[in-house]
């Protein structure tokens, strides 16, 4: 399968949201969450890339603003259960079609969702990770259609229970690179809580626990860890215009990134997110059955008011 034709200038985002090095870290996290990205190029006065922030600096950053702020921050975040944050939306079965299952992640705009198996018990996630793995094993291997369970991440660390405090949630997002953790109870899957709604829920107790002074944006001991660049990542995986499609696809299977600036000698010119690339190439995809035959989409709620029975199956 031929992709060198398809270059990163072709599919790249030029018109990007960016912070620079002397924001203040709790300005760029509400920039973050109110354009709903996962993480800000940081550039120059010049337009210079110089590193990037992302979610994980973000709660590292929040986390610490809530231990240097007043007596009674950290008893808000305490207070605050994983069941009062999570979210719903649907879930994947196991048997689904692995090019259904990256069609339906494109579509719904999510860069992963809940696997359940054929009684509803929670398997894993299936993601844009995994869809690049597929995509990866697409180009190399001509691999035919196949069910998501080959593809699924299943690690135990991903689960929590909904009395997991919001302090608890914060450092297993500091420690591991998970996007989202799983609500189980019993096994089954009760909803989900992903970094924004942790950093959300963080930055409401820190601006509303007792004795809280929200303008001075305490943070850190000193004025420079007040500040983007403190927290920035400077060491990060960019690609050029002319990269082509596969070598982005294992550029992202290798440095675990969600996006890959695209640089011009020194200058940002542009951004790569995974699902940009999966939407360049799903074209390449096998057609699969189940998106033919109109397969119901399958959502949590329905999935916690139903018998085990009741799961649709494709």
């Amino acid at each position: 399968m031929n992709t060198s034709r398809i270059t990163a200038e072709e599919i790249m985002t030029a018109h990007l949201v960016t912070t620079t090095p002397d924001m203040h870290v709790l300005d760029a996290i509400e920039r973050l969450l109110a354009h709903r990205v996962s993480g800000l190029p940081v550039v120059d006065p010049l337009a210079g890339f110089v590193g990037r922030f992302s979610e994980r600096s973000a709660i590292t950053a929040a986390d610490l603003a809530a231990v240097n702020s007043p007596e009674g921050t950290d008893v808000a975040l305490r207070s605050v259960k994983a069941r009062s944050i999570m979210s719903g939306g649907f879930v994947l079965q196991e048997q689904e079609d692995v090019f259904n299952a990256v069609t339906v992640l494109l579509k719904n705009r999510v860069s992963g969702a809940p696997v359940i198996g054929s009684d509803g018990e929670f398997i894993g996630v299936f993601s844009e990770a995994s869809a690049m793995r597929v995509f990866i094993d697409l180009c190399w291997e001509q691999m035919p259609s196949a069910r998501i369970n080959a593809w699924i991440d299943s690690e135990p660390g991903r689960l929590i229970h909904e009395d997991t405090g919001l302090d608890e949630i914060m450092e297993r997002f500091q420690e591991t690179r998970y996007r989202r953790l799983m609500v189980v109870h019993e096994d089954r899957l009760k909803g989900l809580v992903t970094r924004r709604d942790a950093l959300q829920a963080a930055l409401n107790a820190y601006v509303t626990s007792p004795g809280a002074n929200a303008p001075e944006r305490t943070i850190g001991t000193d004025s420079d860890s007040k500040k983007v660049r403190h927290w920035m990542r400077t060491s990060v995986p960019t690609v050029t215009r002319s990269t082509d499609v596969l070598s982005v696809a294992q550029t992202f299977i290798e440095s675990g990134a969600r996006q890959l600036p695209v640089i011009d000698g020194d200058a940002l010119v542009g951004q790569i997110s995974r699902s940009d690339l999966l939407r360049a190439v799903q074209r390449l995809f096998p057609t699969p059955a189940a998106a033919s035959q109109g397969a119901q989409l399958l959502y949590l709620s329905s999935v916690n008011r139903r018998s085990p029975e009741a799961v649709v199956r494709n």
